[in-house]
């Protein structure tokens, strides 16, 4: 039998240990309303490419081995992009050489602010098991970044991963002093060993974990949780009963379907 899709407890423990941090204070969230009702993210430096699809078009036409760096780190900075939108992000990617370490800069609109707050992400497509030096490096990402980006207090640094974090991921995520939110998004179409043709429609990728610090949640994230959601098997997972699951955000114990999910960023 197939179970209906259903929602389960919440599963995400927010990283912080005090309970005023989740206060933030009037200045900074009037700074941040202000700075994000008026900047914009510059439009992907790329000729050639614009999605993920586009993207694998053009590797097939230029000859790029699918094995090679520029197009595993290309690839999943496009996969990124697209399954973000789900959580609310609108992202826009930067791309070039000199992006100094940011992948996508945009938005990310939450239900318990009436504004976006702005964000930096970079996107790991590395295969081995993450460290705390991620972290370290991404705190560092702030210095590259366009004019009104570059506040380490309002703009939240995101880091994509294929992995689930460790425990020392956790813990420098914890104690880093930027807001940071950790993703892991597992590649879909690299888990069943088949081209995004072939992989089921929609199902390039899959958000398995979220996490984000207390400074996060001191910008207004109060209230925003994470949650599983169940998806009924489909194609090849119906005969074996497989079950598929996804994390989601929640507000105030509910799931909650993003209004701004698959706008892109330079659509604020």
């Amino acid at each position: 039998m197939i179970p209906r899709p259903r929602i389960s407890s919440i599963t995400f423990v927010k990283l912080s240990s005090r309970r005023n941090s989740s206060r933030f204070s009037q200045s900074a969230a009037a700074a941040a309303a202000a700075a994000a009702a008026t900047a914009k993210p510059s439009p992907s430096s790329s000729l050639h490419h614009h999605d993920l699809a586009s993207f694998i078009a053009h590797a097939r036409r230029a000859c790029l081995s699918p094995t090679s760096t520029l197009y595993t780190g290309t690839r999943y900075e496009y996969l990124c992009l697209h399954n973000l939108a789900r959580l609310s992000f609108a992202l826009t990617r930067t791309g070039g050489r000199a992006d100094h370490g940011i992948d996508l800069l945009g938005h990310w609109r939450l239900p318990s602010l009436p504004y976006p707050l702005r964000v930096l992400v970079q996107c790991k497509a590395l295969r081995s098991k993450p460290t705390p030096a991620l972290i370290r490096e991404l705190e560092g990402i702030y210095a590259g970044a366009p004019a009104g980006w570059r506040n380490g207090e309002t703009t939240v640094a995101v880091l994509v991963a294929k992995r689930q974090a460790t425990r020392g991921v956790r813990e420098a995520v914890r104690c880093s002093r930027v807001p940071v939110v950790w993703v892991m998004l597992e590649d879909v179409a690299e888990r069943a060993g088949c081209e995004e043709a072939e992989a089921p429609e929609g199902e390039t990728g899959r958000v398995r974990q979220i996490l984000w610090n207390a400074k996060v949640i001191g910008l207004g994230a109060e209230g925003v949780g994470v949650g599983v959601r169940y998806l009924p098997p489909t194609g090849e997972r119906v005969e074996g009963g497989e079950v598929e699951k996804e994390v989601v955000l929640t507000w105030k114990g509910e799931m909650w379907e993003p209004a701004m999910a698959g706008k892109r960023g330079d659509e604020e």
